[in-house]
This record gives C-alpha cells, sequence and structure tokens, in this order.
C-alpha cells in the first residue's frame, strides 16, 4: 500500500514542512555516521581514577615527575586517542616513514622497555619507593600518551588501546601547545583533548583549513618547525624526585648544545636536517656554506642503526623492535615496510658518517723515542650538536689505531674491537661519559635512577670544533718501514651490558652482539725508527665500511 500526495499538497506550509523535515532526518542520519561521537573531555583522576597515584605532592601535577602537561590539568582521555593508523588512512607516506623510525617504537623497543622496567623495579631508586611513579619520567618521552592517560601507576585501570602503543605517535607532537625545553623530559603542553578527532575523510576534504589549525600546521604553529619541540624530550635532567641522594642531574644536553652551536646562530633547526628527505644530503650542503631546499620526511633519522638495520635475522630485529610495526596489513605489507626500513637505515648510517671528519699527521714537538708519535684530529663538521650527543653513558666514539710494517704484519695494535665479547680494548681513546654509582661504580646498564656522579673519559666534540689526540704507536726494535698506520673512527649506540636487562627481567637472553659503525679511516705512512719522530709522512683517507 503506498500514499500518494496531489501536487499541491507540497504547496502548502504543512506540506514544505514536512518535506524539509524529511531531509533534515536524512541529513542527521548522514552526519552521524560521519561525525564523531560525544566524548568527555579531560579525565580527573581524583574523581575518575581514583586509585591513580600521585606520591609526589599535590603541588605537582599529575604526570609528575615527567614535565609533561595538559591545558586543564587534566589527564588525556584514553577512549578518544586517535591513533597514528587513523592518520595513515589519508596520509600513508608519512605514516609509513614514521613506521620505520624510532618515534613509532619509542616504548615498544625491547632494550628500553627492558631497562625502564629495570629502573623502576630493579635499582635501589626505584626499590626505595614509588619505583612505577618515578618511572614516568622516563615514560614521559618514551611512552607520551600512556603517561598523559593515566596508565603509568601501580593500579592502572586504562585500557592499553592501540594509540598508546605506537610511542611518539603523530599526534603527540600535532596537537603541541608550547615547549618548555630547558626543563626536559617532556616538557611539552599537548591539548589532544582539545581537539576535533576522528572527522571523516569528507569533513576533512571540505574544511582542511580547520584540519590543519587542529593537527597544528607549521604555518599555524611555528613550534612545529622549531629545535624547541625536540628539545622537550632530548634533555634529559633527573629531578630529586628520582633520586634524592644528589641535585637534580643533568645527563642529555642535545638541546642546549644545539643552543649554542653555529646552527641555532643561523637559524637551522633540528627538524631541518633530520627530517630531510636526504639528511646526509641537506648536512652537506650546509658544510659547503649552502642553504639547501626545505624538504620533509617523517623518518626522523638519528642515530640508530641498529634497529633500522635489515640485515639483521628478521626474527631478531622484530623482537628489539617491540614486534609488528603498526599498520601492518592495514596500511601496507611487510615488503612494503623492509624496503622502507631499508631506506630509513641508509638515510641514519649516511648521517652519522657525514658529521665526522678525520685527519692524521705527525704530532709536532714529538721525542725521538723510536715510537711513531701521531696526532689524530677529530672534527665534528657536520652535526649541529655534539659528537657523540644523547645519552653518553650508552652513545660513544672510539679510535682505533693498527699499524704495519712493510710486509704486512701488525706491529702495534689499540682499540681494537672484541666480536665475541661485544667490547673494544680498554686502552682505546673514547668519548665517553661514565655515570657511577654511590659507591663509584660505574654503571654499564643505563640504570639512570642511580646514578650518582658523572665523568667524562674525553668531552664530545662541539659543533665545527675539533679534538685532537696525541697517539704513540710504540714500535718493535728493528722493525721495518715504511709504516702504515690506519687509524678508524668508531661509533657504537650501547655497550654490550645494556642487553643483560633483557634477560634480567624475565624476557629472553639475546645472544648477540651490539656491533659497532665505522664512521671514518684515514691511512698515514711514516718511517720507522729514530727518524718517525721527525717525519712528515703521508695521510689519505680510506674507503668507509664496517659493521652496521
Amino acid at each position: 500500500m503506498s500514499v500518494k500526495f496531489p501536487a499541491r499538497f507540497f504547496a502548502l506550509p504543512l506540506g514544505r514542512f514536512l518535506l524539509a523535515l524529511a531531509a533534515a532526518l536524512l541529513l542527521a542520519l548522514a552526519l552521524d555516521r560521519l561525525l564523531p561521537p560525544p566524548v568527555d573531555l579531560g579525565v580527573t583522576p581524583e574523581k575518575d581514577l581514583p586509585l591513580y597515584s600521585k606520591p609526589f605532592g599535590k603541588e605537582h601535577p599529575p604526570f609528575y615527575p615527567a614535565e609533561l602537561s595538559t591545558p586543564d590539568g587534566k589527564l588525556l582521555n584514553w577512549r578518544a586517542v586517535p591513533g597514528a593508523l587513523n592518520c595513515g588512512e589519508c596520509h600513508l607516506k608519512e605514516t609509513v616513514e614514521w613506521a620505520t623510525s624510532m618515534h613509532a617504537i619509542s616504548d615498544l623497543d625491547l632494550v628500553y622497555d627492558s631497562t625502564v622496567l629495570e629502573n623502576t623495579l630493579a635499582s635501589r631508586a626505584g626499590k626505595a619507593a614509588h619505583g612505577m611513579e618515578k618511572g614516568r619520567w622516563c615514560e614521559a618521552c618514551h611512552n607520551p600518551l600512556g603517561t598523559l592517560a593515566g596508565a603509568v601507576t601501580p593500579a592502572n585501570s586504562v585500557q592499553e588501546i592501540a594509540a598508546m602503543e605506537e610511542g611518539t605517535a603523530c599526534i603527540v607532537c600535532h596537537a603541541a601547545n608550547r615547549a618548555e625545553p630547558l626543563a626536559g623530559n617532556g616538557a611539552l603542553e599537548i591539548d589532544i583533548n582539545g581537539i576535533f578527532r576522528y572527522a571523516h575523510p569528507a569533513l576533512i576534504a571540505a574544511a582542511p583549513s580547520r584540519h590543519a589549525q587542529d593537527m597544528r600546521a607549521r604555518r599555524v604553529q611555528p613550534l612545529m618547525g622549531s629545535s624547541a619541540l625536540c628539545g622537550a624530550c632530548h634533555t634529559e635532567i633527573r629531578p630529586t624526585s628520582v633520586n634524592a641522594a644528589t641535585p637534580p642531574l643533568n645527563l642529555q644536553d642535545t638541546y642546549s648544545e644545539w643552543r649554542q652551536s653555529p646552527y641555532a646562530a643561523a637559524g637551522i633547526q633540528c627538524q631541518d636536517c633530520h627530517m630531510a628527505a636526504d639528511p646526509a644530503g641537506f648536512v652537506a650542503a650546509l658544510k659547503r656554506g649552502e642553504r639547501p631546499r626545505k624538504t620533509v620526511s617523517h623518518r626522523f633519522a638519528g642515530n640508530n642503526y641498529l634497529l633500522s638495520n635489515t640485515a639483521l635475522p628478521a626474527g631478531l630485529l622484530s623482537a628489539l623492535r617491540g614486534g609488528s610495526p603498526p599498520g601492518l596489513n592495514r596500511l601496507y605489507d611487510r615488503a612494503t615496510f623492509k624496503k622502507e626500513l631499508g631506506k630509513t637505515h641508509e638515510a641514519v648510517v649516511a648521517l652519522l658518517r657525514e658529521a665526522a671528519e678525520l685527519r692524521v699527521e705527525a704530532a709536532p714537538g714529538a721525542p725521538r723515542d723510536g715510537a711513531l708519535h701521531l696526532r689524530v684530529l677529530v672534527t665534528n663538521a657536520g652535526a649541529g650538536h655534539a659528537l657523540p650527543t644523547g645519552p653518553l653513558d650508552q652513545r660513544y666514539l672510539w679510535l682505533e689505531v693498527q699499524a704495519k710494517d712493510a710486509a704486512g704484519n701488525t706491529v702495534f695494535h689499540q682499540g681494537k674491537f672484541d666480536e665475541k665479547k661485544g667490547e673494544e680494548d680498554p686502552e682505546a681513546v673514547r668519548w665517553m661519559k661514565e655515570v657511577r654509582d654511590i659507591d663509584g661504580k660505574p654503571e654499564r646498564r643505563h640504570l639512570l635512577f642511580d646514578a650518582f656522579t658523572l665523568h667524562y673519559t674525553r668531552k664530545p666534540v662541539p659543533p665545527r670544533q675539533t679534538d685532537a689526540v696525541d697517539v704513540r704507536v710504540a714500535l718493535p726494535a728493528g722493525v721495518q718501514g715504511p709504516v702504515t698506520v690506519d687509524v678508524r673512527l668508531w661509533y657504537r649506540m650501547a655497550v654490550q651490558d645494556i642487553l643483560k636487562n633483557i634477560e634480567n627481567q624475565g624476557l629472553g637472553k639475546v645472544d648477540a652482539i651490539v656491533p659497532p659503525l665505522l664512521l671514518k679511516e684515514v691511512r698515514h705512512t711514516g718511517a720507522a725508527g729514530a727518524a718517525a719522530a721527525s717525519a712528515a709522512g703521508r695521510t689519505h683517507e680510506a674507503g668507509q665500511g664496517g659493521k652496521s
């Protein structure tokens, strides 16, 4: 049965009203499928998470001892956090690049995950009191969404949704209002609760300016292109609430290093190099005195050549990266990910090698004692921060010096890497910050909760400066020259002992060596015997290679 209305019916006021009402209902039904459901903005710990622990006093924000903040001081509503996969529906290229980066696995990285557990559960300061809550100091940068949502607490009542497993995801930076980089440890104000979430692509297309505003496009929010954004996490200051045995302890100063560099004076930001499509090429152009055109990639090429190395066994690499990457088999397949991860690895290695220059010359005024006296010049030619930088109890450089006689026999070797033990010759010259505990013992597993004093074996090289190292190559009597000396500059992102944290936390035994990366190699040819002291010798740069 159907009801037919005469044409004149629609000319009546009531008919027009009913027609308009029907159209409005259809539009409402359509919009209901497009618009996000209403959500509660912000979570108050006392009301919504009554078991959330705040042991450091009510005068501190709920994320303390992290420096994270929100505009209203409330926790993030974990039920409404947009993940990177939502962004990937429209921004596929950027999302795949990000998935290969360290930002995507900043919380899943097995080395980090086991180390933060060792700090919170097994360190002296962690076992003394509130180890989990003290862990917010670490998690602010490695797990910002979980920290903001209130998941870093002993009695956790926050569901671990996918977005919280994505480390430093898109929304972390793209919802930042302001940064306090000299405070460090995640000193960002992040307004995720205040953005218009889960908009349908059709609505974004209809109002792209609103989406750009919500997502802090660089033209809307200059902070997105500023080093201050990066400095909020690439500054590490341990507060007294973590360990009251010392005043606040500076453990990472990358942002301050940049601030005092020629790069900062020239207006070159962290993003300009580390988010360039070709980071090494961008740095090479800067070294030539050029100002290359800015390009953008979300690979965030940095220093971690290990967890991007597709030459590692696939199972080991996947385990170290915390499992399958976000978006796998939804946005891209495994072959695509491996290809993109390889590109990220190439960018990281090339950037690291572009940072350093190495020269060798005869040391001036050397004594005539039968040895070969060399001066090794290590120049930070490309990095806009110190070389090395970051957590320098793990990231370090060292020199290997190997001399051979005319027959090719090794007659001197200092700084050789032992591939079975995973450590270099202890006599090697190294640029490293040694952390010692309250008993004066070196701490080599990154247990920063227990750091008491810091000692540089050799301070890192500031941007565009050179560190001169005098090396005495002791030669055996009667050695036949000419003597060739190969000098190698190695970089390593972690010491072998840090892998013990994985086993200590019951996560399995990693039967692998943390490999070093050869940055530069130079060959010097000099005379043997007493004449070696005054011989100028000849030097040339050898090919680069080594483990990566």
